[in-house]
């Protein structure tokens, strides 16, 4: 009994809270019919998306995306949309200036993305994992986005997510063409030693995939330990060179 009054209070003082001071679409600025939301209705069917049913979940079997995802090592790829306004806004907000909103309303869209694939029968993880940032990155950012982003699907999944990688000071990759990228990321990554056997099926989280090196390089070390199955769930993807959005 207790605790159902604690959560209708809880429950009546954000209705009262949101009803005397109503929060604003991140978008359009327009207040918000429902406080849990960071998009309007409008804004929210407005969004830039991509071919999902046409690939059946994976990107890389649309030529648009794998066009400049060369020689791929992974198996699945699922992002939001191409590297595109809004997110190219919401992105650097939540990475470089600590947006909250931002990164709140960038892991609520991931995870819409990721319950209608699961309800289209799309084949899920054991386990997730994510793309290191060296420790004094880190820490003078604060966070790790793609850690935020693999906590939050795992516990819409309800599956656990295990930090397998270390990384070794190197170079930011922003700005870097795909040779650059590749020499940069030779000797970064450190696949921690594991106890237990590691599932067959592992999704990789990261915030945007422009080159594949990253990934890739992710990727041999997952399957160097046994992992049978990789796939790449980012934000957003960076468009092929030619094609534009």
């Amino acid at each position: 009994m207790l605790i159902f009054m604690i959560n209708f209070i809880a429950k009546l003082s954000r209705w009262c809270w949101y009803h005397i001071l109503p929060g604003q679409c991140m978008w359009c600025n327009l207040p918000l019919a429902t406080p849990v939301s960071q998009l309007c209705d409008y804004c929210q069917q407005a969004l830039p998306t991509l071919s999902y049913q046409q690939c059946h979940y994976n990107l890389l079997w649309l030529p648009a995306v794998a066009r400049g995802l060369k020689d791929a090592k992974f198996d699945r790829l699922l992002c939001l949309a191409h590297y595109q306004q809004p997110y190219q806004h919401w992105i650097p907000r939540w990475k470089y200036e600590a947006d909250l909103a931002a990164g709140q309303l960038l892991q609520q869209q991931l995870c819409l993305l990721l319950a209608r694939a699961k309800s289209n029968n799309m084949q899920m993880p054991q386990a997730l994992t994510y793309v290191p940032l060296h420790w004094r990155k880190q820490h003078q950012r604060g966070f790790n986005q793609a850690q935020l982003l693999a906590e939050a699907l795992g516990q819409q999944l309800q599956i656990p997510v295990i930090g397998l990688f270390r990384k070794s000071a190197s170079h930011s990759q922003r700005g870097l063409n795909r040779r650059q990228r590749l020499r940069n990321l030779r000797r970064s990554f450190i696949l921690k030693v594991t106890e237990a056997a590691l599932p067959r099926h592992i999704a990789l989280i990261d915030d945007v995939i422009t080159t594949g090196a990253t990934a890739n390089a992710l990727t041999r070390l997952l399957r160097r330990a046994g992992v049978h199955t990789v796939s790449v769930w980012t934000l957003a993807v960076t468009p092929a060179p030619g094609y534009s959005v």
